[in-house]
């Protein structure tokens, strides 16, 4: 008897504000480390649509697009793994660099298209001497694309890709504080999904998370980040507070 899956986590309300605790940790935020997936960049629909092209060209079932949502912010290849069939998740690895040359053959999937307002918040943390990084499910050299086909370039100090470590190891944000130069707790790292929460959490980081991506704000509350905002461009008023 196949399981139902949960995704009940996608639906809820995406309006959610809570920020009481941003009072208490305000002060000792010297960095600020994005997700990019449905956090900077508006890319869910292309992940889908690529997913759906890969699998229809080798012939095998499409999964739902909640279910292609489910992985999104996992390293590729896991993604892909747990999207295949039982009898085909052995040739995940290969698959996996089926995904990748259809993408490369796409040009439509690789517009960079970032959420409204990411400009001028980059421009407002850095005005405040906050370092910025990135930290991504996807490969780095994934990041490194999206780095150099926006102005996300301009504003980095140090990335980190699922290639190194995947999410939601800890390990991907302690690296992360190494290369900034500063102590974890000093991080606020923010993000869409409870892979980014938990792995903030995990790693001692402050927590915000956006309801732009793959959470809900109601599902995202459950995960008791420090703050839960509807999209990245509203943190400029508390960044001016910083």
């Amino acid at each position: 008897m196949e399981v139902k899956k949960d995704y009940s986590y996608i639906d809820g309300r995406r309006d959610l504000v809570f920020d009481s605790s941003f009072p208490e940790f305000k002060d000792s935020i010297k960095a600020v480390v994005f997700d990019l997936d449905g956090t900077l960049t508006d890319s869910i629909t292309q992940i889908i649509e690529c997913t759906h092209k890969s699998f229809s060209l080798l012939s095998l079932p499409l999964p739902d697009e909640r279910e292609i949502m489910s992985t999104i912010g996992l390293e590729l290849s896991e993604g892909i793994k747990q999207l295949l069939p039982e009898e085909k998740k052995p040739e995940y690895k290969k698959i996996t660099s089926f995904y990748r040359d259809v993408y490369l053959q796409s040009p439509e999937l690789q517009i960079d298209t970032l959420f409204d307002g990411v400009e001028s918040l980059m421009k407002k943390i850095r005005d405040k001497g906050l370092k910025i990084g990135y930290a991504s499910g996807r490969s780095t050299a994934g990041i490194k694309k999206t780095l150099d086909a926006t102005i996300l370039g301009d504003y980095c100090d140090a990335i980190c890709g699922g290639s190194e470590i995947p999410k939601p190891n800890p390990e991907m944000m302690n690296l992360m504080a190494k290369r900034l130069g500063i102590p974890s707790e000093s991080i606020l790292g923010v993000g869409d999904s409870s892979l980014d929460i938990k792995m903030f959490i995990d790693a001692n980081n402050r927590s915000l998370g956006v309801q732009t991506g793959v959470w809900s704000g109601d599902a995202l509350f459950s995960l008791k980040p420090d703050m839960i905002l509807p999209c990245v461009s509203d943190m400029e008023k508390y960044i001016d507070l910083i």
